[in-house]
């Protein structure tokens, strides 16, 4: 509708406890599994369309290996393709793996492993988990926190007003929002950026490490904002410490809630907000402390909220075990 991307399909978990990573997502978080790949396991959400939109894979530290995203039609992919050639930040051609078909790598401005197809896998439920409704894939998953589907990636760049560009200007994505240190800077501190109705599928947040191609969260969706708080009280009883929320972003006008997997990467729920079918949208700017974050202002993010993956000091990631809760996460050093 508004670009090349019509939105994303996967991204690649890397974890230095992938066992205990698949088991959180199936037992706590109600994910399903779809296939194994040597020592990747693909999971899905009960609401995604597609056969995965998360691969667990073991690494030293937690981080995403790379994000996949499905084009708006076949002649979409290869005109990305030749553009991001053109901008030199090409990878190339990747033959069809499970789950889709033959996808373009590349590199964003901020070094992250990216790849757009057009065909993909759609999943299929078994005789047992079909849904009686025929627009779900399947059966609508109670167990655990259960969030629906994929919602967004945010990535942490140390080229910000580069990768904005990138996106609008190579893959035709909308700059939604923006938030500012101060009323002067040409360069945002955080920014949304979107490739569809929604308030954003890519969050941009500024990385001074020296290091690129880092993380800060990936999304996932609920139907209601209700959805969030009892998924709170699931990790509660579970015994996840909840790392930020249940709060209100103005960014989006969403509900959000972040925790940690056990191999130390963070998850965000999400629900609520605007849809914007604009395309002239005009990006609005935030300053820092004015509701950006947390629309109420009434209890401020942690210092932790800043951490990125991979960790940017050496060694990469030190686990620490906690033998009384399993779904304790990793402790980077």
């Amino acid at each position: 509708m508004f670009g090349l991307i019509s939105q994303l399909a996967h991204v690649e978990l890397q974890s230095p406890r992938p066992d205990e990573t698949v088991a959180f997502f199936k037992d706590v978080l109600g994910f399903s599994e779809t296939a194994r790949d040597g020592e990747s396991v693909y999971l899905r959400a009960w609401g995604d369309a597609f056969h995965h939109s998360l691969v667990v894979s073991e690494a030293a530290a937690p981080g995403i290996a790379h994000v996949g995203w499905r084009t708006a039609g076949a002649e979409q992919l290869e005109v990305a393709a030749a553009r991001i050639e053109q901008e030199g930040l090409g990878i190339g051609w990747v033959d069809p793996v499970t789950g889709h078909g033959r996808a373009y790598r590349y590199r964003t401005p901020g070094g992250h492993v990216n790849e757009i197809f057009w065909e993909v896998e759609r999943y299929r439920a078994p005789d047992g988990q079909r849904s009686a409704l025929p627009i779900r894939p399947q059966r609508q998953t109670f167990a655990g926190a259960a969030p629906r589907q994929i919602d967004h990636v945010t990535m942490a760049t140390p080229k910000m007003n580069e990768h904005i560009a990138f996106q609008r200007d190579v893959l035709g994505s909308r700059f939604m929002e923006c938030t500012v240190m101060s009323a002067d800077d040409e360069e945002p501190f955080f920014a949304e950026v979107s490739n569809n109705e929604q308030g954003h599928d890519i969050g941009l947040i500024t990385d001074r490490s020296g290091m690129s191609g880092r993380h800060h969260h990936v999304a996932y969706w609920f139907d209601q904002v209700v959805d969030v708080h009892r998924a709170a009280d699931a990790l509660v009883e579970a015994g996840v410490p909840i790392e930020f929320g249940p709060g209100k972003h103005g960014h989006g006008e969403n509900t959000f809630m972040y925790f940690r997997e056990p191999g130390g990467f963070r998850i965000e729920f999400f629900s609520g907000g605007y849809r914007n079918y604009q395309p002239d949208w005009e990006p609005v700017r935030w300053l820092v402390d004015t509701g950006g974050v947390e629309l109420y202002l009434n209890h401020p993010a942690p210092d932790s909220m800043l951490e990125v993956f991979p960790p940017a000091e050496a060694p990469a990631a030190t686990v620490v075990e906690d033998t009384e809760n399993p779904w304790s996460y990793a402790s980077v050093s």
